[in-house]
């Protein structure tokens, strides 16, 4: 099915001026609320969404089921049609640890060869980790994502601690840039910093290079985490953010804010100062950010951010101007690390995805991993 230039509009038809929650209904290539992709049974839960859209316009989906298998592994879900219908395809499985890999996924599709792989290997990585340690793991599939083959480990940490002074890794966050593969991570193993964030990049998917420091704080106590970057083609510039604990201090009523900070290049963010995210100069989103770009709103387009806690958006269509932040409602609600996406094809389709959130976790809720496909431009302008 060839997608259209335009998403088509949910039926009723969309009044202006009307927030319609309620009545969409997934249709190939339209706007709706919470589609289910999967449904957790048993004692399964499902976090921590993530994703990547090919060339083609297939999107792939997964994210942290914990619950089902031991060991744990990473279900890869596909819609061929916006996000209406979806279908299991495959699970990554740790072969080489036997941990599993069941926490903090990551995919990417490779734009260009690399390391033997052809363009259009589609990669993904994930934190193994068990009483052994924490590594972060990357695994290739040249069919689809219908099979999956190890390739290398990226780094490898500690045990799971997220006590100041322990020494694992997490949150890996996959890039392709300058003939690299870019893997961005937090990492607890550097004395200087209860954690920090930092990359490592390979030209050949085995081989990695050093540690670079992304994020650091010269307290302690402070532990920058969870790496997401997109770019902003009209200001030439990326964007990096993560959120920002400190002990047990709260900013703006909040113990995670979310900070940014922007760079020429994504290998260059140890250059630029952090930014704290702020809405009228009162509150501020909270834990586990993620962060797109749409050319959908103006000369700048729309920086849009998400966070753990709350149904809204922030978004800036200022180039990242620190006192242009907005707040705008969305029908999806609050997920553990719920990520977005800007559809390649439909610049205002903005897509969100949702699970459980951190607090229900253990809960056995069934809470579903679902997707959902608004109009940036309405939720702009109207929520």
């Amino acid at each position: 099915m060839t997608a259209p230039s335009a998403l088509a509009p949910p039926a009723p038809p969309h009044r202006p001026g009307e927030c319609s929650t309620g009545y969409y209904a997934p249709q190939p290539f339209s706007y709706f609320v919470n589609n289910t992709i999967y449904t957790p049974i048993g004692n399964e839960s499902i976090t921590y969404p993530r994703y990547v859209e090919l060339q083609d316009g297939t999107v792939l989906v997964t994210g942290s089921l914990c619950g089902r298998s031991n060991p744990s592994s990473f279900p890869i879900f596909e819609s061929k049609d916006g996000g209406a219908r979806w279908k299991w395809v495959s699970d990554v499985k740790d072969v080489v640890n036997g941990w599993g890999l069941g926490a903090q996924p990551a995919l990417v599709e490779l734009t260009e060869a690399l390391g033997g792989f052809a363009a259009g290997t589609i990669l993904a990585s994930g934190n193994s980790a068990s009483n052994n340690g924490t590594r972060i793991d990357l695994y290739a599939s040249t069919d689809k994502a219908r099979t999956w083959k190890f390739v290398s480990h990226i780094a490898q940490g500690g045990r799971p601690n997220t006590t100041n002074g322990a020494d694992p890794i997490w949150e890996p966050y996959l890039l392709v840039y300058n003939h690299s593969l870019v893997a961005y991570y937090s990492d607890q193993r550097d004395p200087l910093h209860g954690q920090k964030l930092a990359h490592q990049t390979s030209t050949d998917l085995v081989n990695w290079g050093p540690v670079v420091n992304d994020v650091t704080y010269d307290l302690y106590i402070a532990r920058p985490g969870m790496t997401v970057v997109a770019y902003i083609p009209p200001v030439d510039k990326w964007i990096l953010v993560h959120e920002l604990p400190v002990g047990n201090q709260s900013s703006h009523g909040v113990h995670y804010p979310v900070y940014y900070r922007l760079a020429k290049s994504p290998l260059d963010f140890r250059l630029s100062d952090g930014l704290p995210i702020i809405i009228n100069g009162t509150m501020a989103p909270n834990a586990s950010p993620y962060v797109v770009w749409s050319p959908v709103g103006g000369p700048n387009g729309t920086i849009v951010v998400s966070d753990a806690d709350n149904k809204v958006v922030y978004t800036n269509q200022a180039g990242g101007d620190a006192d242009r932040w907005e707040l705008h409602d969305t029908p999806a609600g609050a997920t553990y690390s719920r990520s977005i996406h800007i559809l390649h094809k439909h610049p205002d389709g903005l897509m969100l995805f949702g699970g459980g959130t951190f607090d229900d976790m253990g809960l056995h809720l069934l809470t579903p991993l679902t997707a959902t496909v608004v109009s940036l431009t309405d939720i702009i302008k109207n929520w």
